[in-house]
Order: C-alpha cells, then sequence, then structure tokens
C-alpha cells in the first residue's frame, strides 16, 4: 500500500512537472453529478477530492451548486467570502478559495443566494473567465453539480474530461440518472461517463443496478458506461456529516474509504494524470459553449 501510494505521489509530480515544462494547462476535470438530490453526491464529490490529493494530485473542489452550496459544511470549514462577493468586486477569486486537507482547494460557492443559484449567460461567462485562471496551478478539477438537469449542471458536464454520475440502487433513482444520461446525449456528451452505485445494502443490488442502467444507456442512448465501483450504505456517514467532518478523514481504513481510495487509484493511474481528450481547457470549453 505504501509502495503504490508512493508511486503514485511520483506520478503526480512527474505530471506537474510536464504541465510546467510545457507550459500548457493539462487540469483534468470530473463533473460528479447525479438525476436528483439525496444520493451522497456531495459527499462523494469531496471524500474523492480528498482521497485523490492523498494520492498526490493538486485537486480543486468547486461547489457547482452556486446559490445552495454545502462542500464547505461537509468539510467543516468556514469560509468568510463567497462568489457573491466576487460579482459584488468586494474581494478577489484568490481570496475565496479554502484550503483543505491533503493540500485541496475549495472554492465555495453560497448559502440561500439566489442570484447566484440563477446566473444569466452573461454572469456565467464573466464567472468563468474568473475561474479560467485556476485551471493551470491544479492537477484534477472536481466539480459537485447541483442535483438535476439544469442548464448549469448539463454544460459542466458537457465540458468535463469525466462525469460520474452518483446514483442509489432503486428504481426511481435509475430513472433519474438515466433522465440525466439522455440529457447529456442530446448535448452531444463527449466525455467518459461513469457510474458510482451509492448506499448499497444487499450484495448484488449493485451489479444489478449497473447491468440495467448500462442496457438502457447503450441500446437506447448509444452510451457506454463505465462501472467505477459502489459504496455500502454506512451508517457513520450521516455521523460524520453531523459532526462536519468527511468520513475518509474520520474513518479511514472502513469500507466505503478505501473503495474510493481504489477509485481514486484508478483515475491516477488510468485517466487522471493522463492529458485530457479535448485540447483546450475546461473552462475554454464552457465559454465556447455559451456563445
Amino acid at each position: 500500500m505504501n509502495d503504490q501510494a508512493d508511486n503514485l505521489r511520483s506520478a503526480a509530480q512527474q505530471h506537474q512537472a510536464r504541465r510546467a515544462v510545457n507550459g500548457k494547462q493539462m487540469c483534468r476535470v470530473l463533473a460528479v453529478t447525479g438525476g436528483k438530490g439525496g444520493v451522497g453526491k456531495t459527499n462523494v464529490a469531496v471524500n474523492l477530492s480528498l482521497a485523490l490529493g492523498d494520492c498526490g494530485a493538486k485537486v480543486l473542489l468547486l461547489d457547482g451548486d452556486l446559490g445552495l452550496a454545502n462542500v464547505d459544511l461537509v468539510l467543516g470549514l468556514n469560509p468568510q467570502y463567497t462568489l457573491q462577493h466576487v460579482f459584488n468586486q468586494q474581494v478577489t477569486l484568490p481570496e475565496i478559495i479554502l484550503n483543505g486537507p491533503f493540500g485541496l482547494s475549495v472554492l465555495p460557492g453560497g448559502v440561500g443566494l439566489p442570484e447566484l443559484a440563477n446566473l444569466n449567460a452573461l454572469d456565467i461567462v464573466r464567472l468563468l473567465g474568473l475561474l479560467r485562471s485556476l485551471e493551470r496551478d491544479h492537477d484534477v478539477l472536481v466539480i459537485d453539480t447541483a442535483a438535476g438537469i439544469g442548464q448549469l449542471v448539463t454544460r459542466f458536464a458537457l465540458a468535463a474530461d469525466d462525469v460520474i454520475i452518483v446514483s442509489t440502487p432503486e428504481p426511481t433513482s435509475m430513472v433519474d440518472a438515466y433522465g440525466l444520461m439522455k440529457a447529456l446525449k442530446q448535448g452531444n456528451l463527449q466525455s467518459g461517463l461513469h457510474l458510482i452505485v451509492n448506499m448499497v445494502e444487499r450484495r448484488g443490488d449493485d451489479a444489478k443496478f449497473f447491468k440495467s442502467l448500462s442496457t438502457v444507456a447503450h441500446s437506447y442512448l448509444g452510451l457506454n458506461l463505465n462501472w467505477l465501483g459502489s459504496l455500502p450504505r454506512d451508517e457513520d456517514v450521516s455521523s460524520c456529516v453531523k459532526a462536519h467532518t468527511p468520513f475518509f478523514l474520520a474513518r479511514p481504513q472502513s469500507t466505503i474509504s478505501r473503495e474510493l481510495r481504489r477509485i481514486a487509484t484508478v483515475f491516477m493511474e488510468t485517466i487522471g494524470m493522463d492529458v485530457p481528450r479535448r485540447g483546450e481547457g475546461f473552462f475554454a470549453r464552457l465559454l465556447n459553449s455559451m456563445r
């Protein structure tokens, strides 16, 4: 385990050196999303970000639910400023970035700010122009999108290098996940499409769920869905949320933490440290989608 961790950190350092030599942004963008709320999407995004940081990557976590943000709450961080202060030109973007464990950088949204949740096209373009400068300083950008299939959710996902759908093995969750994939297909999805089955109670439920969802995705949408892994239902997770402590920190040897570490390793070894599939950066792709 230690040798593997050392190898991953070495790979991360080599990747950072290549970026510096090439003088080009090579940030890998993972959009963590779900068809509805209540599937544990934010918990997965936060703890996966920590696992990637533990592997040696320089990670930026963006709370993409701009008006109802809670990433900072899960991490136990207390932001003094929000994106609203940046929009009002009260502070600069770097001033609102929070520092988390394992070198994690966190860009918080706002809470109860409808003006952030309902940005118009010009405001989104302005925001993306500000965020673009952050790409070059990180290896991986993880976006915790809002729930549902709103415009900003689909734009984030379509511009990302990889989309991670978080779902529970329930029929309603399958319908929501399918609706999300359909919306992405209609938007000409080019990102890698992955699934994490969360809150699994019975052995085998996750495999049945993935088989059904992947079959439907391939047959009706022509999409190939990759199964990243499954996370068991763990009552300690809700306790960690109430304590504002990520379970990856509170219970690093739990089954759920080990599985997220394995998923992070997969990205580091086979996806995360590769050159992004498309030449231009994430925020440039987002800006182009607004035109």
